[in-house]
């Protein structure tokens, strides 16, 4: 029988999925999108998961792998390394009842770790704007024909979502943002975090220069300045909300994003 609703996982080898599927609570298909790992597959099986075998490196493969992958015409993207909260998947489905985008706040862990604290605060405040991001987006099958024919483009590994929000934004598609439900996500490292800010970077960089081929009216600099989500203008009111030393914690991120956008991409 089909579900109301497809859950899809992002997964590199990480047993934290387990965490993730425990913390579903609604009756809903499982998709896992994982490298070769027989061992894990087979355990996943087991739970009734549907598993997907896609190579490592490109976050857009991965996630065209999974929405396709899945049955349900409402469709929910998250990854390995986060937990549902409660009533988070209901609500997510329920809103999909009358958009095609609905948008779940991630709630980043702290622990002991150096720059913590600042990290899961400095995600705390670009998950709050206006974006798109992946983890936590739930979207209808429809979504592709709507935003140039699409969902993610494979030709983008990293900053996959900033993409996607570009066009969802160009095409004028409402997104729900939801307010009362959360995703949890694993505490961040801060060499991950800061490699990951210059992936983004060059991310964003290829995407400036696809997107640029599809609205030929915007300048691929103004379509690259716009895929970052924390830009300059906002450092005022990051100050004023998170404080110094995320200020500070953010500016060395976006260095690190901006030596991925001019060097890398």
């Amino acid at each position: 029988m089909k579900k109301e609703a497809s859950v899809v996982i992002r997964c590199n080898n990480d047993e934290r999925v387990f965490q993730c599927i425990s913390s579903i609570d609604a009756d809903v298909e499982i998709v896992v999108v994982m490298n070769e790992n027989h061992e894990m597959q087979q355990r996943l099986e087991r739970l009734g998961v549907i598993c997907c075998i896609s190579p490592p490196g490109n976050l857009s493969v991965v996630s065209n792998i999974g929405f396709d992958a899945a049955t349900s015409d409402k469709v929910i993207i998250t990854d390995s390394d986060t937990t549902f909260g409660k009533n988070c998947i209901r609500a997510m489905i329920q809103g999909l009842d009358t958009y095609d985008v609905v948008r779940a706040p991630l709630r980043f862990q702290k622990n002991s770790d150096l720059l913590s604290r600042e990290i899961a605060e400095a995600r705390d405040y670009v998950n709050s704007l206006p974006v798109v991001y992946t983890p936590g987006i739930g979207v209808n099958k429809r979504l592709p024909g709507l935003i140039q024919g699409f969902f993610f483009d494979n030709a983008i590994p990293f900053a996959v979502d900033a993409n996607l929000t570009y066009r969802i934004n160009k095409e004028k598609v409402p997104v729900l943002f939801l307010q009362d439900v959360w995703i949890d996500h694993s505490a961040e490292n801060v060499q991950h975090d800061l490699l990951a800010a210059q992936r983004i970077g060059t991310g964003c960089r290829q995407s400036s220069r696809r997107l640029h081929q599809m609205y030929i009216h915007e300048p691929e600099a103004s379509i690259g300045k716009s895929l970052k989500g924390v830009k300059i203008v906002h450092y005022p009111h990051l100050l004023r909300q998170k404080g110094i030393r995320v200020l500070l914690y953010q500016i060395l991120w976006d260095l690190n994003f901006y030596r991925g956008y001019y060097l890398g991409g």
